[in-house]
């Protein structure tokens, strides 16, 4: 009698077409027509039903039958490139505030160094094993450590000699 099941959901649910959509579909017909692969009246009815359509699926029903380009690829991205110059960059500078500063601005030094720590890690992990931005990723990730290290023992000093007043 009753179902206790909930109605069946489409998989997947529809997604609706924005007008960008809308002119891309219009600007990809239109080249097909230039080819000569649509007449002028087939170009129109399927224009119309591109303009009307509300969800992508419809946009497709719009260039059935039709060649479609395959979407260009993104810009190539070096992995860890990056990552790994960030880290260098922050290891240097914090590593050389707090050096320079013989210890005093380890406040400002200390978020530079394990900036440096956290970004070098993540630029070793995701670059190849014989990338070129591995080196300079490990060498932020030391300079991070040992401005870390450096850091936390500034620290340890001036609480001790708050401590010792």
């Amino acid at each position: 009698m009753f179902s206790s099941s909930p109605p069946p959901v489409p998989w997947p649910a529809p997604v609706r077409a924005s007008d960008a959509d809308r002119e891309r579909t219009v600007a990809l017909l239109h080249d097909h027509c230039m080819a000569g692969r649509l007449t002028l009246q087939e170009l129109e009815a399927r224009c119309d039903e591109a303009w009307r359509a509300q969800f992508i699926d419809e946009l497709w029903g719009a260039v059935r039958e039709l060649p479609v380009p395959m979407p260009q690829a993104g810009p190539v991205r070096q992995d860890g490139a990056g990552a790994a110059s960030a880290a260098l960059a922050l290891g240097v500078v914090g590593t050389c505030v707090l050096v320079f500063s013989f210890g005093l601005l380890f406040v400002l030094s200390l978020p530079a160094t394990v900036g440096a720590w956290i970004a070098g890690r993540s630029a070793r992990r995701h670059a190849s094993a014989s990338g070129p931005y591995r080196g300079l990723a490990l060498a932020g990730e030391i300079l991070g450590v040992v401005g870390t290290i450096l850091g936390c023992l500034a620290l340890t000093g001036c609480a001790l000699i708050v401590s010792s007043f």
